[in-house]
């Protein structure tokens, strides 16, 4: 609960007078495009959709109106035994009382993220100036669903270093291809006809490795398989041991905790949870995991096929001697297959291995370039409209912004990211990828990979620079 001097927005970041190209889109009847916001204002704060931590986060910011006093009973009501077994009654009532005084009569000022089990917001008091409060709150999906988690930290009003400020988006995009040995960056738009262009790329062509971007090809697989008819955003999937992966939010759920399949795909795009993500293949299926990024335009799909999950991928990592993890990496992908069947699905889910191959989370993981994220979003916008999977990938996909002052710019947003390090905080992959849409307007991307075999990616010069480029991108028309 201690603040933070800078705040790290990742599971986990002058206008070049180029023309705008935008190609009106048109919507049934020739009427503009109509988004509405997953989050609407409403009043002083924001409509939240319903679940565990929104619940909680309504009753916090109730709690730290000036002159408010949270009662020992009101925390017991309000917080999990695994909480106040590390934080006591008096504690959590102290650190509440400090969020009182730092913002009193406080509202939420922007909405990062929301999801079932956690809510990131931008709290100040009404017209405040910064710095403001970042508050991470977290409550259990299951049971009396208290909150597990909540801290906060002083957020200054912007993540952008004063050295990033003024660059031009030329300039910012040179400035981001020497954040890594292993940049691909584009800065586009999607057309009418789904083409991505470029208007600022650094090898935006060539395959990086992804870390958990490969999420959006696991959300197209489920989007397509809802309007193909044989899956159900209600459907419900219980927790399965089998299928626990490592680093799952979820994990400390019951056994058999119900889940609907939106909700999967809303922990697994707005929390990167490794174990909805590994629920979801498992009932997808592979063959219709592999078809995906066919589907959504991959130039080269081989680099994601055989679609592995969580663990899988994790046993390449660590669970194979470095020659035969190689042998793999290189094989062709008959010989892949084969390999999965034989020696990677006997292995179950991942728990621990004997090896870190550590150049293989650059060199052997899953790969795509900047373009072919691009065309990802795309494909993913061209499910039917109005239809439940549409509905699904919207807001899973929406449900995590990664930066503050993004979703006012625009009325839709759509982020995935993520992170490979070999040990903590030394990134060997740090990724992230935005759609940010207006209703008739072509949607713009940003889409910044960065790769080392060496790590040491810096994950705050990243959010700075991938802050100025949306900065850059919000001022365009």
């Amino acid at each position: 609960m201690v603040p933070l001097h800078r705040v790290l927005l990742v599971p986990i970041l002058s206008v070049l007078a180029l023309p705008a190209q935008a190609r009106p889109l048109f919507g049934d009847g020739f009427d503009p495009l109509v988004i509405a916001p997953l989050f609407p204002p409403q009043g002083n704060s924001f409509a939240l959709p319903p679940g565990a931590t929104a619940d909680r986060l309504v009753w916090l910011m109730g709690e730290l109106a000036a002159g408010e006093t949270t009662t020992p009973a009101e925390v017991e009501a309000n917080f999990d035994p695994a909480w106040l077994a590390q934080n006591s009654v008096a504690q959590t009532q102290a650190f509440i009382q400090t969020l009182r005084t730092s913002w009193p009569d406080a509202v939420i000022r922007d909405v990062v993220g929301v999801t079932p089990v956690r809510a990131t917001v931008v709290i100040s008091t009404p017209g405040g100036p910064p710095p403001w409060g970042y508050l991470n709150i977290g409550a259990r999906y299951s049971g009396e669903r208290k909150i597990v988690l909540l801290g906060s930290s002083n957020y200054g009003g912007n993540v952008i270093y004063p050295a990033d400020r003024t660059l031009n988006l030329a300039q910012a995009a040179d400035r981001f291809a020497t954040l890594s040995a292993g940049p691909g960056l584009l800065v586009g738009r999607i057309g009418a006809d789904g083409q991505c262009t470029a208007l600022a790329e650094r090898n935006g062509q060539v395959p990086r490795a992804t870390a958990s971007i490969f999420k959006i090809y696991s959300l197209g697989a489920v989007g397509r398989m809802i309007a193909d008819g044989p899956l159900s955003a209600a459907e419900p999937m219980p927790l399965t041991q089998a299928l626990l992966a490592p680093s799952g939010l979820i994990n400390s759920e019951p056994l058999g905790t119900v889940f609907p399949v939106a909700d999967m795909a809303t922990l697994m795009m707005g929390n990167s949870d490794n174990t909805a993500t590994d629920h979801l293949h498992a009932r997808v299926g592979r063959p219709r995991m592999n078809q995906a990024a066919t589907w959504m335009g991959m130039a080269q799909p081989g680099l994601i096929t055989p679609f592995l999950n969580i663990s899988e991928q994790f046993h390449v990592f660590r669970s194979f001697p470095y020659a035969t993890a190689q042998s793999y990496v290189n094989g062709t992908e008959p010989f892949q297959a084969q390999f999965v069947v034989d020696q990677i699905e006997p292995l179950g889910r991942f728990v621990s291995g004997p090896f870190f191959h550590v150049d293989l989370m650059v060199d052997g993981t899953w790969k795509a370039s900047a373009f072919d994220i691009c065309r990802a979003f795309a494909a993913l916008r061209r499910l039917p409209k109005g239809s439940e999977a549409l509905a699904t990938v919207n807001a899973a996909l929406g449900a995590a912004a990664a930066q503050p002052e993004v979703r006012g710019d625009f009325q839709r947003v759509w982020y995935k990211g993520g992170s490979l390090a070999q040990t903590a905080g030394n990134f060997n992959v740090l990724t992230h990828a935005w759609m940010l849409e207006d209703g008739g307007s072509d949607p713009y991307v940003v889409i910044a990979l960065s790769n080392s075999l060496a790590g040491g990616i810096d994950p705050f010069a990243v959010q700075s620079i991938t802050g100025r480029l949306l900065e850059l991108v919000s001022e365009r028309p």
